[in-house]
């Protein structure tokens, strides 16, 4: 009787986590063919949404999403992002301007997507940053671990 309620519920849990491993991978297959909003307008990036998947430099700094800049310590910074970044696994160069660059960040396990932008500000000696993931709630943090890897490698 106890070796066959075992069975049954060893069953039940194989099936559910088959069926979030599929929701989870259709999440990961939507989020590499949405289309998101990214750019800037006014030396400010666009704002986090009210999910705890972003974070930006231009948040309050009160706010949960909030992060610090990057500091431009010296006049190759913007290259040394640019090549910190070329060295990432799963980084995408989607657009680059004088002072903006906008990345992808693809996982390796299920595809999940995120965007990354950076806003070079040269009067206050920073380059800005947000990162946020394109679906879901949560990210375990991947987006802050994200920025402050980033940070370790300039």
């Amino acid at each position: 009787m106890v070796k066959k309620m075992i069975q049954t519920i060893l069953i039940i849990l194989v099936v559910v986590l088959v069926i979030l491993t599929f929701l989870l991978y259709r999440m990961g297959v939507a989020s590499r063919s949405m289309q998101v909003a990214s750019g800037h307008d006014n030396g400010q990036l666009l704002d986090c949404p009210a999910t705890p998947n972003c974070v930006s430099s231009q948040a309050a700094v009160a706010d949960s999403h909030y992060i610090a800049p990057l500091e431009l310590v010296d006049g190759n910074a913007w290259e040394a992002l640019e090549a910190a970044l070329a060295t990432m696994k799963g980084a995408v160069q989607v657009k680059r301007e004088e002072n903006y660059a906008y990345y992808t960040f693809q996982t390796a396990l299920m595809g999940f997507v995120d965007d990354v932008e950076f806003l070079k500000a040269e009067a206050e000696g920073v380059i800005h940053v947000r990162s946020a993931s394109r679906v879901g709630r949560g990210d375990m943090n991947a987006n802050r671990n994200r920025v402050e890897e980033i940070r370790s490698m300039l």
